[in-house]
């Protein structure tokens, strides 16, 4: 516990933001923490409320289907997976794909799409977990873990050079792949593509939002609405006694980039 709460507590060691945490919605949140600490080499924990799976300085958390939405709204009843939507899936790599995509389908998940390399720089397959949320497991040599996030787009280079303008990072191609603009955040990727249609938000399904932590979450927010950005919810305290007058302590706020992708920003001291 000592550690988790300095892991939490670090500070940022470079840039405007640090990529740090992407939030699931389950029915169950234990069993499916458990069930992707067991199946993608994550470490299981729990952080404050929320079982979760750290991935080097990256969370995994997982969220009750009952859990407001990030502007404050009722949940629906039904939860529905993210496919499709402008947060479409997560993306995990492994030091031997082809005996990771077997014991994956022995755990439950369902082959949609088997492995395909692409001109020999990365192999990629397309799983359903259990519950139906679409994972790529692949192998990508230069970073094994959890690997990145794929969002989707009418404009894949607008997005990315979005991201770039709130949250810095090293925008690029991956992979030198033209049609998969990416950005960088340390040893975590995002990852764009082609959408023909304006994609929906990916709010109350189940990859409910990704988390960037910031040095001073209340002027990178104004900073954000004064571009236009939609806020969701402006930036809070974690706890009561932070509203006395110096004292520090962890605070949050919630936007929608241009596409719909529901995104936390973070300050943890």
């Amino acid at each position: 516990m000592k550690f988790l709460i300095l892991f939490l507590l670090l500070p940022l060691l470079a840039g405007a933001a640090d990529y740090h945490h992407v939030h699931m919605r389950a029915v169950d949140t234990l069993r499916t923490a458990t069930w992707y600490a067991d199946n993608m080499n994550g470490e299981q924990l729990r952080v404050a409320e929320f079982y979760g799976v750290r991935f080097e300085r990256t969370l995994l958390l997982f969220a009750e289907t009952t859990r407001p939405g990030a502007d404050g709204s009722a949940a629906p009843t039904a939860l529905l997976n993210s496919n499709g939507t402008a947060l479409d899936h997560l993306g995990f790599s492994f030091a031997d794909l082809e005996a990771q995509l077997i014991s994956l389908q022995l755990a439950g998940a369902k082959v949609i799409q088997p492995i395909t390399n692409v001109s020999g720089l990365f192999s990629y397959a397309i799983i359903e977990d259990p519950w139906g949320q679409r994972v790529e497991v692949m192998h990508d040599p230069n970073l094994i873990g959890l690997h990145h996030a794929h969002v989707i787009s009418t404009d894949p280079a607008r997005a990315i050079s979005w991201y770039q303008e709130m949250f810095g990072g090293d925008a690029t191609t991956f992979k030198n792949q033209p049609m998969l603009p990416a950005i960088r955040y340390g040893d975590f990727w995002l990852i764009a593509s082609k959408s023909i249609e304006r994609p929906t938000t990916n709010m109350f399904t189940m990859l409910d939002h990704l988390g960037f932590r910031m040095i001073d979450v209340e002027s990178e927010m104004d900073r954000m609405a004064n571009a236009k950005t939609k806020i969701l919810a402006v930036a809070r305290s974690f706890y009561w006694w932070q509203m006395l007058p110096f004292m520090p302590g962890p605070k949050q706020g919630f936007i929608e980039s241009p596409d719909g992708v529901v995104i936390e920003v973070l300050q943890t001291n």
